[in-house]
């Protein structure tokens, strides 16, 4: 029998912070997601009856309850997928303390084990971006599973203020070699989400595009900025190093976000962080 593969290093703090990862990430870059869905769900509401839709790549259900809340028809389904178990386990205890018409599913986006032309509508909240051949493999699944005439909601960053100053602590606190590298697709200007979605079947002239902003709220900056840390550091993997310097990046990161573009103080002292999202939506 063959060892079984060493886990990837995690250290310390980001290990207690993430026992609850569907509280960090509502704590920190959640709320502003939400925004997002609420501002495209007004331009596709109210849905018709027996309206199926998924909420692909779901976390933690973002769009599902944001759809609730309008009160749809109670003949409407969703399903909910995502590959993360913390967050389905999330979406599906607020199904059922709610009794919401919500099937949860474990898919990836990249591979959905539904039939052809089986949804009205799908909404991909800030998740294109991470999926396959630079989004192309998820945005092909969503035409796929789309019905003709369904509609399609797909988002991804546009502006995060944020960003810079984590790509700040990556290169100050960690050897060379490790510091964060650029993607090697850029998302900012909108025209790979466009690009992935026609390239996936959509038409371009079925395909509208607008922006809108949030903004993440901190009262508590250093608090924000540790979970932040602690959710989005890891992305391109740990090191003893991180560990070693926690609480040095956590120091340095306050600073940076104090200083970026984009954010505000306000006379109470609430940190303003602001976001902006490229926002697509196409019928097929």
């Amino acid at each position: 029998m063959s060892p079984s593969p060493t886990p990837p290093f995690v250290p310390k703090q980001a290990l207690g912070i993430l026992a609850n990862a569907v509280d960090v990430y509502e704590k920190t870059g959640g709320k502003v997601t939400a925004q997002f869905a609420e501002e495209y769900i007004k331009l596709v509401s109210p849905f018709p009856a027996d309206s199926v839709i998924h909420d692909n790549a779901c976390g933690p259900g973002t769009v599902t309850r944001k759809i609730m809340a309008t009160s749809p028809l109670p003949t409407i389904k969703i399903v909910a997928t995502d590959s993360n178990p913390a967050f389905l386990s999330h979406v599906r205890a607020a199904v059922i303390a709610n009794k919401w018409p919500v099937e949860v599913e474990n898919m990836r986006s990249e591979a959905v084990a539904l039939p052809n032309d089986y949804f009205t509508h799908s909404f991909t909240n800030i998740a294109i971006f991470m999926m396959g051949s630079a989004g192309l493999d998820g945005a092909t699944e969503i035409y796929r599973t789309l019905k003709p005439g369904g509609v399609a909601v797909v988002n991804c960053w546009q502006t995060l203020a944020w960003l810079e100053p984590i790509k700040a602590v990556q290169m100050a606190t960690r050897s060379p070699g490790r510091a964060g590298k650029a993607p090697p697709v850029s998302w900012a200007d909108g025209t790979q989400l466009r690009k992935v979605m026609v390239q996936a079947g959509f038409k371009e002239e079925n395909i509208t595009m607008s922006s809108s902003e949030a903004s993440a709220v901190a009262k508590d900056l250093h608090s924000w900025a540790e979970l932040s840390w602690a959710y989005l550091g890891g992305l391109q993997g740990w090191a003893q190093e991180d560990e070693d310097r926690w609480d040095e990046a956590i120091d340095l990161l306050v600073a940076k976000l104090q200083e970026a573009v984009g954010t505000t103080v306000d006379e109470d002292g609430i940190v303003y962080m602001e976001a902006s999202q490229h926002m697509l939506i196409a019928k097929k």
